[in-house]
């Protein structure tokens, strides 16, 4: 069974973007042998610190198709909205390669 991974990240290498000031998500797409590949970018208009509104639900919505989130940071109540919508979050600052590995194997497990 094949799942979606979104990644927030700014220079395309490394998991280096909170989920609330993130300006786009990277999305990838894993096989069932475990083999990823990259889907493309979902614009994102940055949710985090724009005013005492929480719009975490408009962020997580963009990205409502996929399984797992890999982000740097992320908060309480966003990663409420994120479990709710059967997103799991996943916090790393690696490099994107390494950190979807791990998250691939935790899948399989």
């Amino acid at each position: 069974m094949s799942y979606k991974i979104a990644v927030t990240s700014d220079d395309g290498e490394y998991v280096n973007q909170h989920f609330g000031k993130t300006t786009h998500f990277l999305i990838f797409d894993v096989d069932d042998d475990g083999e990823y590949e990259y889907l493309g970018t979902v614009k994102n208009n940055p949710t985090c610190c724009v005013n005492r509104e929480n719009k975490s639900a408009e962020a997580v919505a963009l990205i409502s198709d996929v399984d797992v989130l890999i982000t740097k940071n992320v908060g309480i109540k966003p990663t409420q909205i994120l479990i709710e919508n059967n997103i799991k979050p996943y916090i790393s600052s690696a490099p994107i390669e390494i950190a979807l590995n791990e998250v691939i194997t935790m899948q399989k497990e």
